[in-house]
């Protein structure tokens, strides 16, 4: 009599088991990769000379707007690969040699960047084209009575919207010794510009700043270089003798 109640006892704690773990198994949720979305931008110079390097930026973001750092960027120019490189605060270069320009036939061309997407983000993909122009004739040598005109030259990439505070990226050539780089900005029909972060320089040829606008609604930027020397966070009410300027718009949101 013992050893059936034990044999009940047995079955009933069996079926208790195993239906518990049914209904374990039936209500345990599903787990499941969700890579969030990411968008690319890639900007090129409209023309390019078949005689001087070229440098291309573009811009790896979340959704959310971040930037991904540390991501890796392929380029392609007419669906031939070119390289890759690494996003830095979400901003990547890539850039050809005077050889690889001369190699490109003159006329139009697509530049692809695309970012393969891993574990947390979706792969995006992004295309511009660009022109590839002769060489330029070269001008004749300024006699010694005439003063050299200055060989350095400065781009600023920024877009037509832009947030409070940014990481822009620009192109610069012809920076010589006891020369600087800087970045102002100032509140579109104000006369006073704020002279930002000292910007980082590549020996490519590439720079990266963090810039800071003071308000929202339109603002001017100038990237400019200059043998003068100015402090990040000062302000002044016109621009240093320069070298080499760019100046660009955008609206602050």
């Amino acid at each position: 009599m013992m050893l059936k109640l034990l044999a009940v006892a047995a079955s009933i704690l069996l079926v208790t088991f195993t239906a518990g773990c049914l209904q374990q198994a039936h209500t345990s949720p599903t787990l499941a990769n969700s890579a969030a979305t990411s968008t690319l931008k890639v900007t090129a110079p409209a023309v390019v000379s078949r005689s001087q390097f070229a440098t291309f930026t573009c811009q790896l973001n979340a959704t959310r707007g971040q930037g991904l750092d540390n991501k890796e960027i392929s380029w392609a120019i007419d669906d031939v690969n070119k390289g890759t490189s690494q996003t830095v605060w979400g901003f990547g270069t890539f850039n050809l040699t005077v050889d690889q320009t001369q190699g490109l036939s003159i006329g139009k061309h697509v530049l692809t960047a695309s970012f393969a997407g891993d574990y947390d983000y979706d792969a995006a993909k992004a295309t511009t084209t660009f022109q590839v122009q002769t060489a330029p004739t070269a001008t004749p040598t300024p006699s010694a009575s005439t003063a050299p005109a200055s060989a350095a030259s400065i781009a600023l990439s920024v877009p037509s919207t832009a947030s409070r505070d940014s990481y822009l990226t620009g192109t610069y050539a012809g920076m010589g010794r006891n020369q600087n780089l800087y970045v102002l900005v100032k509140p579109a029909g104000n006369n006073t510009w704020t002279v930002q972060d000292a910007p980082i320089t590549y020996l490519n040829g590439t720079y990266s700043v963090h810039v800071h606008f003071n308000s929202q609604g339109n603002a001017d930027l100038a990237a400019i270089i200059t043998a003068s020397t100015l402090n990040p966070g000062s302000t002044t009410n016109s621009l240093p003798k320069t070298l080499a300027v760019s100046r660009v718009s955008t609206t602050v949101k």
